[in-house]
């Protein structure tokens, strides 16, 4: 179903009730409905069709809300990207999308003016904000432009919606592509699981670039809930966030957990209607998960797993858990999730084995990628490369990753785009890079290189290298230099000896 027809819907049952919320602005259903017609109307006459693909390059705000429910209604789809990425990532992922307009801020459009001639395409820069270049289009002025009504476009379940970009800086860049059917699972996961209802306030506390922000949109308007954008995060914003709009429900990963006990500022807010928060992201020790409900005031905060590939939750843990504190929940309904050994088969309770999953949730592919597709989804089952157990109440316990990635604080991390970027290093020869623990991030980036025989560098001098070629999450935290790294009979880095050799 389309979110347009969903949004009209919700206009009709919930009336002037807040839906929106960013900053000191809020926008009514009716208000947001209004908004998401005039910019509707706005991308159609700047030549956009059902089909077609529209970036963002904008930070979490009322913008980004109604860029997603725009581009969505006219059967377009959707493709945002992480602000924090860097030129040369954006670019290795517009090359992919090819979307036909970008809409992004002023302070970003001669960065995209200039990539329009290496991107024939792209025929439109809109931008928010006062100051608008020759030759961009001013996203204030098609917003407020009064527009008759646009029919929402008809779309299957198997139409794509949304084009999810899970790493940046690697040749070819994976864009998940997320259907409309996959949208409609999210709403009644979460109203099974935490009993949802029209008096909730969601927070999006992480970042709606990713496809936790898509996902809870729906499932606001879906159920008449007041969805409040955070923005980027501190501590004390979110706390004062959580009091001043009377959030019911939030995210977290575990950085934004430790930044919050470190501010110890919890007693300084009334955060009486707070009454769940999902811990999302990295691994998290259970003596964390136990410490953040407490100063919370929560039972407690419970967990999830899941993957921008399963549009997103695979498993979760209901608010009235009593499971031993470090689990990541139980699969959720209307699909099928198990785990299973080498050849395929499900293991007994407490073995180890790879999770996998199908049903509904299932992306429907990697853009421009079929021979990635098919390694992820065999048989109808998408392997999710992370190693897990089950107990016998059926609560899953992450263990370990069988992929080479690194969940640096929520946000993933392939190991093999960080090698790309410092193979081009000129006095770099080998490299190995791997996770390392972190106590504030869960993990964190680490690389191991030779250098070219007689060359000299600095630790700062190579990570300087990559924070200028990538986003700051990807860059490695730790750089250790090595005479040469261990390999296999294939000539293969043996990675397995290099952990094993580093700690």
């Amino acid at each position: 179903m389309n979110v347009g027809e969903i949004l009209e819907e919700s206009v009709a049952r919930f009336g002037e009730k807040v839906a929106v919320v960013f900053e000191n602005e809020k926008v009514t259903f009716p208000q947001l409905d209004r908004l998401v017609n005039n910019l509707s109307t706005g991308l159609i006459k700047e030549g956009v069709n059902k089909g077609d693909c529209v970036a963002t390059f904008l930070p979490d705000s009322m913008e980004f809300a109604l860029s997603y429910f725009a581009i969505l209604k006219i059967g377009a789809i959707h493709a945002p990207l992480d602000i924090r990425l860097k030129e040369d990532e954006v670019k290795l992922i517009l090359d992919d999308a090819r979307p036909v307009i970008i809409i992004t801020t002023g302070q970003f459009q001669d960065m995209f003016l200039a990539m329009r001639a290496e991107i024939p395409v792209m025929n439109r820069v809109i931008v928010v904000g006062k100051e608008v270049r020759e030759g961009c289009v001013s996203f204030d002025e098609i917003k407020s432009r009064s527009s008759p009504r646009v029919v929402p476009a008809e779309v299957e379940d198997d139409d794509v919606a949304l084009y999810i970009y899970t790493s940046g800086t690697t040749a070819k860049p994976k864009g998940v592509m997320v259907t409309f059917g996959n949208l409609d699972w999210f709403p009644r996961d979460m109203h099974a699981f935490w009993n949802t209802t029209e008096n909730d306030v969601y927070m999006i506390a992480l970042p709606a670039s990713h496809i936790s922000g898509p996902i809870v949109f729906n499932q606001t308007v879906a159920m008449g809930i007041a969805s409040v954008i955070l923005g980027t995060f501190s501590p004390r914003k979110w706390l004062e966030s959580i009091e001043k709009n009377h959030v019911t429900a939030t995210q977290l990963v575990p950085p934004m957990a430790n930044a919050l006990i470190q501010l110890g500022e919890f007693e300084k807010y009334n955060l009486s209607s707070l009454r769940g928060v999902a811990l999302m992201g990295a691994y998290s020790a259970p003596g964390l998960v136990k410490e953040i409900g407490q100063k919370l005031g929560l039972r407690r905060c419970c967990q999830g797993y899941g993957l921008t590939e399963t549009s997103p939750m695979i498993t979760f843990e209901p608010l009235d858990s009593n499971a031993p504190f470090g689990n990541i929940g139980k699969p959720l309904p209307g699909r099928e999730t198990k785990i299973v050994d080498e050849d395929g088969d499900e293991v007994s309770v407490g073995k180890i084995g790879e999770i996998v999953t199908r049903g509904p949730h299932i992306m429907k592919g990697y853009h421009n990628d079929p021979e990635a597709t098919r390694e992820k989804i065999r048989n109808g089952w998408l392997h999710t490369g992370d190693l897990a157990k089950r107990d016998e109440e059926g609560y899953f316990y992450i263990v370990g990753r069988k992929q080479d990635r690194i969940n640096v604080g929520g946000l993933m991390v392939y190991v093999s785009e960080v090698e790309d970027v410092l193979r081009e290093h000129p006095k770099i020869v080998e490299v190995a890079v791997m996770s390392a623990p972190d106590p504030k991030r869960g993990e964190k980036v680490r690389a191991i290189v030779v250098l070219k025989d007689g060359i000299e560098a600095t630790e700062d001098e190579i990570i300087v290298y990559c924070r200028e070629r990538m986003a700051n999450y990807k860059v490695p935290r730790e750089v250790e230099f090595r005479e040469s790294l261990p390999k296999t009979r294939t000539g293969k880095i043996a990675r397995a000896e290099l952990v094993k050799n580093s700690y």
